[in-house]
């Protein structure tokens, strides 16, 4: 999954939780907290990219989210 795409999905779980059950919150939040985590770890690969000079990686999306 591109970070566009993690951060639509991260948009979306966030959306989501406002509209949840009790029943639904706890495996949305669960979904919520894989995406940052995921999202964490992309930083952290793109500062030390540029840290060490290496150009990251292109995002192939092209097409701007609805």
């Amino acid at each position: 999954m591109h970070t566009r795409r993690l951060d639509d999905r991260i948009r979306k779980l966030c959306a989501q939780i406002t509209e949840a059950s009790d029943g639904e919150l706890e495996a949305i939040l669960q979904d919520l907290l894989g995406a940052i985590h995921e999202k964490i770890e992309r930083l952290r690969s793109l500062a030390a990219s540029q840290f060490l000079g290496r150009k990251p990686a292109k995002e192939r999306r092209t097409i701007p989210p609805a």
